[in-house]
């Protein structure tokens, strides 16, 4: 299978919020989830977006920010179509975030359900290894594994 990541453009927004939201419907709290089409169209503009692509169709979306402390990206959203999981494409985006972030001599942090074993492996297994729970991280009953990597 031929998956080309790449940086989005502009004309992407409306296929990743599309994405968004069906990406997220099986997740516990999915209703708090996906973002709309306003934001996804700033973020491709003036973020770093990155999207997984399969026969010009987009199967997978990585959203970073810079923080307020500038040696710091926020890894915000990763997420890929359920059809197409399970091909190694969050190995893909993750050595692509590893190469920015390397790039950009930077620290990135995120945040997890803290069962989402998947995840919390694909992060050890490129150097996301500073973990913390916050319990009642978004609401009472939601919590969140924090999970930052450092910059060497």
């Amino acid at each position: 299978m031929d998956i080309i990541i790449r940086k989005a453009k502009i004309s992407d927004f409306l296929e990743i919020s599309e994405l968004d939201r069906q990406a997220w419907r099986d997740n516990r709290n999915s209703d708090f989830i996906p973002d709309g089409e306003h934001v996804w169209r700033l973020w491709v503009e003036y973020s770093t977006v990155l999207v997984a692509e399969y026969n010009k169709k987009i199967v997978g979306v990585v959203l970073l920010f810079k923080a307020n402390n500038c040696s710091l990206y926020l890894l915000h959203k990763i997420f890929i179509d359920k059809n197409y999981r399970d091909k190694k494409i969050g190995n893909m985006f993750f050595q692509s975030i590893v190469d920015f972030l390397d790039k950009e001599k930077a620290d990135c942090l995120l945040t997890t359900d803290p069962v989402n074993s998947r995840m919390i492996h694909l992060c050890a297994k490129y150097g996301f290894n500073n973990k913390e729970l916050v319990k009642g991280y978004y609401r009472p009953d939601e919590d969140r594994l924090v999970i930052k990597r450092i910059y060497k």
